[in-house]
């Protein structure tokens, strides 16, 4: 139960989507084909997030929900997110007066940090449900993943029907939550070949709903379909999860060379790449349209600051450890 890099890959190439969904218009991404890989960056992400924690549940051979629910595994978990996020949102802080911006407490509680702010109030909610899914999934992780499923899709219609306010839909962990589950499902049923028909039928059947909803703006009532995530929903989780078993399968295959190696990397550092892209972006956009500055600047300009970012916080952890006394 060894940890697979090419999972690595996989974020590393979602997280440069990232960068790519921030640096061009929706109509330059759509004729990219974007709504089939780039735009699938943030499901991907949560469909490992689901992985990953099962493996490493799997792994430490947790089960109870007493010990799913430890509060130092809880604390750990949560410090992984909020000490990078919550230095870089003191930093916006400090320089909103600067640059005209609008920045405070609430301003952060609401995700609307940056681009994609929304993203580490979802990553701090799955630290609570996850564990919950996990214990479902132990007991039956198809019943599991038909619950979620159900949840997910009455969430849209409930959301679309009650005119839920789109800042506080960004924010809930619930319109994601068939992805992440998909995650956690996934790796009890991934060498099972019923289940990856399963997978490759609805990954099929999502293709013809994302060119609809995309390029015919084909209206659903779901809560998504008006809003910037349109076609993330449960109707089209299939596809990513489609996307991260076809990784797994081929990109072993092909030969580990210094492109894969850098990929991995990114990949680590991931979420700290997310973060400075955040920053990065809001500041861009306070003096000119984000859209006029050349990809390249703003690829090498977040990878960079967010790959210097990992590092000084994992050295500043390392200090930390070596100054704490043993217990």
């Amino acid at each position: 139960m060894t940890y697979n890099r090419t999972i690595d890959i996989i974020k590393g190439l979602a997280i440069l989507f990232v960068i790519v969904i921030h640096s061009f218009t929706n109509k330059t991404l759509l004729d990219f084909g974007g709504p089939f890989y780039i735009q699938q960056a943030v499901p991907l992400f949560l469909i490992i997030t689901g992985y990953n924690h099962t493996m490493s549940y799997e792994r430490k051979g947790i089960e109870s929900l007493a010990v799913l629910y430890q509060p130092n595994l809880l604390f750990k978990k949560l410090k992984r997110i909020l000490l990078p996020a919550l230095v870089a949102y003191l930093f916006q802080i400090i320089i909103a007066p600067f640059i005209g911006r609008e920045a405070n407490v609430f301003f952060y509680l609401f995700g609307r940090g940056g681009y994609g702010g929304f993203f580490v109030s979802i990553m701090i909610q799955i630290v609570f449900f996850l564990p919950f899914l996990f214990y479902l999934a132990k007991k039956n992780h198809h019943l599991m993943l038909v619950l979620s499923f159900t949840f997910n899709l009455i969430f849209e219609f409930a959301s679309d029907a009650f005119g839920l306010p789109s800042f506080i839909y960004r924010l809930l962990f619930f319109r994601y939550l068939f992805a992440i589950s998909l995650g956690i499902w996934y790796y009890f049923v991934q060498k099972d070949k019923k289940s990856l028909q399963l997978i490759t039928a609805g990954a099929l059947l999502s293709i013809p709903y994302l060119v609809l909803v995309h390029y015919f703006n084909y209206e659903v009532p779901l809560f998504s379909f008006n809003t910037a995530w349109k076609g993330q929903d449960p109707l089209t989780f299939f596809y990513p999860l489609l996307l991260f078993h076809l990784g797994l399968i081929y990109l072993p295959k092909i030969k580990w060379n210094r492109l894969y190696e850098g990929l991995a990397q990114l990949g680590k550092q991931s979420y700290h790449i997310f973060i400075v892209q955040m920053v990065y972006f809001w500041i861009s956009a306070s003096f000119i349209d984000k859209y006029e500055v050349p990809f390249l600047i703003n690829l090498v300009v977040c990878v960079t600051i967010g790959i210097g970012y990992y590092h000084l916080e994992d050295a500043y952890l390392k200090y930390r450890s070596k100054k704490t006394p043993s217990r």
